[in-house]
Order: structure tokens, then C-alpha cells, then sequence
């Protein structure tokens, strides 16, 4: 070991120099814990302890000097100011790199981890709205939730680590076939709290750890086998859903009493799982009794050969989701006890925005096809190539070619022969006007056949390609038995909300438009009543229920989750049981998220406000400003 006072190479174990007396060892600047010889961060606290170089600094430099300008503004914006924030850390770091450089030139070395960095930093930053907080030499750190915070943070964590992940491995051939060498990572992520620093005119800023947060990610990294990604319990359940997940046991993790159990996500799941509502605890909708009743008569108009329109608004939770799922069970359900008559029984097909989705051009339209063509995001392109080409001769015969380059292109599938001729020369403004004609070609010839339902969810987040390609197919309303439901939050500058404001001002009579508005205290007693079946439920827990939830159904359900975890609640044979009292309820993990992405964004005064609220007790939920 090297003497940093005076260079002298002292035996491994040497604790002290043997020719200076200066301490050999390394401790950490914020808990003072011992640190492994050649510590980038503290594996106790997560608390950077190695210098950034001056390579490092430059690499970050140009990495913030890529960030979007509309990205840039949303994290200057922010002013945080040591506020605590839950967050998704990301820990990346470059497998056995000291060997590697050791016998490399310093300059190659250094183009090889620059080029790895401008590809996978632009997938933290412009696809996912992360944020890059530190690099040191071959390590990375970011952070899902701070500045920005959204209500899929860790969604968004892992789905960045994926698409990192598939990143390298094309690289790793490119290192390979130039330097021949092995170039692979390794990523951790775990969920928690963080205090964030103001973020600077460079995109600068600066963290202290909260507790383990940046600790166990960094555990996690160091625990991955190469070219994985390894999440910890508090990532797994948000991200359960909607990857495939490998467990694999417990680990210990240094300063934590208890070991923590870790996943090894495999990939995304083909089918989403629940993702919303208690398993094992059901309950008839409530209080959405006039919309489904609205809704149904569209089906009947729609099957009658007229074309018709939904708008669907609501704050989230309120139930949107499940009351069209409710519809559609209905409607099928009509559809089939109608056997034999002379109705014909609806098509239905369901396109869902993503919430990172706004630079993902197209994205909501290939939703759509691919629900027609019944084929998941995880199909491959020879799969979703038969699939399409099935249809397309099915609905258009002769006409075929008119519809299937065009769509096959939106899709992303390889073409051959005519097909790719059609499509390789086109301009892409041309290019979208025929996507316009195949779709509308498509979809006339489909409503031709039976009643077809289309239903666009969460359109707040939809991208303004599909947005504008909506607005121009919305004359088929008029002119087929199509039924157009679009489902969205209030989000009026959203880029969707354009397709809201273009069907109220085309179809008047034709539309139906629903607004959804909190449960009333009766419709949420009987939620509650429906999902526990607790009779003796004390009141003091149902008011609390009720007090937090405020007639949003999928708070009350996380409300009861959390009273379920905390013993509040428990089960007493196939029944529930109230258990012991509690006075107060924090609010649950699945729903800060989607507060905070809600109070961010909020204006700077309006922050503030609630800000200074927060810590003032005794103010109340009301109070003057």
C-alpha cells in the first residue's frame, strides 16, 4: 500500500507508514466508517469518498451539456434545496475495469468509457427523465425521483437499466472487434429516501444519504453477476407487475440488522400483472352506476351500425380502469346473450400511453395495432410480420399493398420484395400521410365486418405523432360503426388533450362525456364494508380510512394495504378481524410517488406554500394563506 503523504509502499496489512507514521487508512467524511482500500463511495452510507478526476468532471461536462433544453428547465426548476425526496437509485459500474485499464493505452481506455457513457446517459435522461448525480472513473449513480419525480420512478429505473443493459451488449462487439477485450457492467437499483442539494446552472448537484438508500444499490451493483441488474425488496414491489423477476434470496448488507432480499429482473413481462387493487380482496364497482349505463348504450348504438364517442376524465385513482374494464365485461357479456341475433357482436381494441412515452413518436398508434393484431410489445418482428399479414389479407385482398408496407413499417418489421420498395424512398412526411391511408383503409374495412371499439387510455401521456395522425382519423366516427372512448386526466397541456378538445368540437351529440368525481362517505363505507367484511371494523379506523382516502378508491385500497402490513387489520381464518388501534396513517410507498410528481408540477409559489405548510403541525388541512 502507498503512503499518501509521502509515496512509500508499505506492507498490504500496514496500518500506518512505516517511514512517515501517516494513517493508511480511509475513512469516511460523513460516518467516519473504515473504507475497503480504492473506495469510490462508502459501502456503509452510500457518501461519495474519492475525488472526482479531472477526466471526470469533463465527461459529465459534455453528458449535461446533452441534456434536453425542456429537461434542463424541469430540473433547474426545481430549487431544491435539502429536501427529502423518495428516489430510485441506480448504481452502474464497469466489470474488473482496473484490469482492464492496467493493460490498455490511458487513451483508448478513455474513449472506450466516454463513447459507453454518451450512449447510455441519453436512456437515464431523454427516455426516462433521470438524473445523472455523480461519475467516478468507471462508476455511475443516478437518480429516479430527484429533481424530477414521477409516479413510475422505479418503473422507470428498471426499464432504464434494461434498455442500458441491451445498449452494451451491441457496444461490447464493437469493443471487442477494435481492442479485444470484454467490456460488460453490472447495475443495482433500490428504492428509499435521499436529501437533495439545489441543482446548479450545470446541472450539478449534490446528496446526502438518507439512512441505506444509496448504500443497498450500491450493494446490489456489487452483488449483480455481470451484464445483470440487481433490485432490491423496496424496487421489487413496484416493479413486480411488469418485469419478470428471478428471486434470489438474502444478502448482507453492511450497517443494516437484517439481510435484504434481492431480484435479478429477467425482462419485461409480455402481460402486465395486477396492477392496482388488494390480492385476495374484491368488491363490486361503486358509485360509477350512470357511466356504465352511458357507456352501454354506446355499445348498443355501435352494434346498431352508428359511429359514437366517450371522453372518460378523472383524477388519478378514481377509477377510470376499472370502469372500462366493467364495460367491456358488460358489453361482451350483452353481446353474447344476443347469440344468434341479427347484432353482431363488437371488436374491441385498447392502445395505452406510456408515461415516459412523449418522445416515443407513434407509440399509442402501435398500442393500437398491435391489440388488434393480438400480439404483445414482447412478440418478436417474425411473429408480428405473420400476424399482420394475416389480418391484412383477411380485411383488404386485393387491395393489401395499400395497407401492409405502410403499417409494417410503423411496426418496425422487416420488409421484403414490393413491400420495402413502397416505403424506402418515401419522405417522411409523405410516410406519415400513408400511415394515415392504411390506418383509416384498415379500420373501415374491420368496422365493415362488426362493431369496432377503440379505447385510448391515459391520453395525457400520449406523443404528439400519434396525437395528430387521431385528430385526422376522427371523420371515420361519422362514417362507420366505430366507438372512440378516450380515458385521461385532467391534464389540459398535455399533448392529448388537443385529441380531447378536437372530438368535443366535431361530434357534439354524438359524444358522451363523463367526468369522474370522488366516491361520496356512503359509496366509500361500502367499499371499504365490500373489501374487509369486517362488521365490528372500529370506527376510529374507518374514519381514518376515509379521512386519508377522501372518496378515491385506489387510495382507500392502499390505505387498507397499509393497515393490513402494519397488523391494523389481519385475517382470523377466511375472514378479516380488526386488530390493534392506530392513531395516525402515513402515506403509503405507492402513493408518494404520485403525489410528488403532482406537487412538481406545481408552480414555484404554490411549492413553497405547501412546503412551509408541511412543517407547521398544528396549521391543519386547511388553512389561509
Amino acid at each position: 500500500m502507498k503512503c499518501p503523504n509521502c509515496q512509500t509502499e508499505n506492507p498490504p496489512n500496514a496500518k500506518f507508514c512505516f517511514n512517515c507514521g501517516a494513517a493508511l487508512s480511509q475513512r469516511c467524511p460523513n460516518c467516519q466508517s473504515e473504507l475497503p482500500r480504492g473506495a469510490r463511495f462508502c459501502p456503509n452510507c452510500g457518501q461519495p469518498v474519492a475525488a472526482s478526476t479531472a477526466v471526470d468532471e469533463q465527461r459529465l461536462s459534455q453528458l449535461k451539456a446533452a441534456t434536453p433544453d425542456d429537461l434542463a428547465a424541469k430540473m433547474r426548476a426545481a430549487h431544491l434545496a435539502g429536501e427529502r425526496k423518495v428516489v430510485t437509485c441506480l448504481f452502474l459500474d464497469v466489470v474488473g475495469s482496473t484490469a482492464l485499464a492496467e493493460h490498455m493505452d490511458p487513451e483508448d481506455w478513455t474513449l472506450i468509457m466516454n463513447r459507453a457513457f454518451e450512449l447510455i446517459s441519453p436512456i437515464i435522461e431523454n427516455r426516462y427523465e433521470g438524473t445523472i448525480a455523480r461519475l467516478l472513473g468507471d462508476a455511475l449513480l443516478a437518480f429516479f425521483g430527484a429533481p424530477l419525480a414521477h409516479e413510475d420512478d422505479p418503473v422507470r429505473a428498471v426499464r432504464a437499466s434494461l434498455d442500458m443493459l441491451a445498449t452494451v451488449r451491441a457496444y461490447a462487439v464493437e469493443v471487442r472487434q477494435k481492442y479485444g477485450i470484454e467490456f460488460q457492467v453490472r447495475i443495482g437499483l433500490n428504492s428509499g429516501p435521499v436529501v437533495v442539494g439545489d441543482v446548479g446552472s450545470d446541472l450539478k448537484f449534490e446528496y446526502t444519504a438518507m439512512g441505506d438508500a444509496v448504500n443497498v444499490a450500491a450493494r446490489m451493483q456489487a452483488a449483480a453477476r455481470p451484464m445483470t441488474l440487481l433490485i432490491s425488496e423496496n424496487t421489487y414491489r413496484f416493479a413486480a407487475p411488469f418485469f419478470d423477476c428471478q428471486d434470489l434470496g438474502e444478502i448482507d448488507v453492511k450497517g443494516k440488522s437484517e439481510p435484504v432480499r434481492v431480484y435479478e429482473v429477467l425482462g419485461v413481462r409480455a402481460t402486465p400483472g395486477r396492477l392496482r387493487g388488494l390480492a385476495g380482496l374484491e368488491s363490486p364497482m361503486v358509485g360509477r352506476d350512470h357511466e356504465l349505463t352511458t357507456l352501454l348504450q354506446l355499445s348498443a348504438a355501435v352494434r346498431a351500425g352508428l359511429g359514437r364517442a366517450a371522453v372518460v376524465v378523472g383524477d388519478p385513482g378514481l377509477g377510470k380502469s376499472r370502469l372500462i374494464a366493467e364495460w367491456r365485461a358488460a358489453s361482451l357479456g350483452v353481446a353474447a346473450a344476443s347469440h344468434g341475433s341479427s347484432a353482431r357482436p363488437e371488436l374491441w381494441a385498447e392502445g395505452r400511453c406510456l408515461s415516459y412515452g412523449h418522445t416515443l413518436a407513434y407509440h399509442l398508434l402501435i398500442d393500437v395495432l398491435r391489440s388488434l393484431l393480438g400480439t404483445p410489445a414482447t412478440a418478436s418482428s417474425v411473429e408480428t410480420k405473420a400476424a399482420l399479414q394475416l389480418l391484412v389479407d383477411s380485411v383488404a385482398g386485393p387491395t393489401a399493398m395499400d395497407i401492409y408496407p405502410y403499417l409494417g413499417h410503423l411496426l418496425s418489421i422487416p420488409l421484403e420484395g414490393e413491400a420495402e420498395e413502397r416505403v424506402k424512398m418515401l419522405e417522411p412526411q409523405a410516410r406519415q400521410s400513408q400511415y394515415l391511408a392504411a390506418l383509416r383503409q384498415l379500420l373501415l374495412a374491420l368496422a365493415a365486418r362488426q362493431p369496432l371499439i377503440l379505447v385510448l387510455d391515459d391520453i395525457h401521456w400520449a406523443d404528439p405523432s400519434s396525437t395528430d395522425l387521431l385528430i385526422k382519423l376522427l371523420p371515420l366516427i361519422s362514417e362507420a360503426a366505430v366507438l372512440l372512448c378516450l380515458v385521461t386526466r385532467p391534464d389540459r397541456d398535455s399533448h392529448g388533450w388537443r385529441l380531447v378538445a378536437a372530438v368535443r368540437d366535431r361530434l357534439g351529440a354524438g359524444l358522451a362525456d363523463l367526468t369522474l368525481s370522488p366516491l361520496s362517505d356512503d359509496d366509500s363505507r361500502r367499499l371499504v364494508s365490500n373489501l374487509l367484511e369486517i362488521e365490528a371494523l372500529p370506527e376510529g379506523i374507518r374514519s381514518l380510512i376515509l379521512k386519508k382516502a377522501e372518496g378515491n378508491p385506489f387510495f382507500v385500497e392502499e390505505v387498507i394495504r397499509m393497515l393490513i402490513d402494519r397488523g391494523a387489520i389481519y385475517r382470523q381464518g377466511s375472514a378479516w378481524a380488526a386488530g390493534k388501534e392506530i392513531d395516525t396513517i402515513e402515506i403509503p410507498d405507492n402513493l408518494q410517488g404520485l403525489l410528488l410528481a403532482r406537487i412538481d408540477r406545481l408552480p414555484e409559489d404554490v411549492k413553497r406554500t405547501l412546503r412551509v405548510a408541511s412543517v407547521i403541525a398544528v396549521i391543519g388541512r386547511q388553512f389561509s394563506v
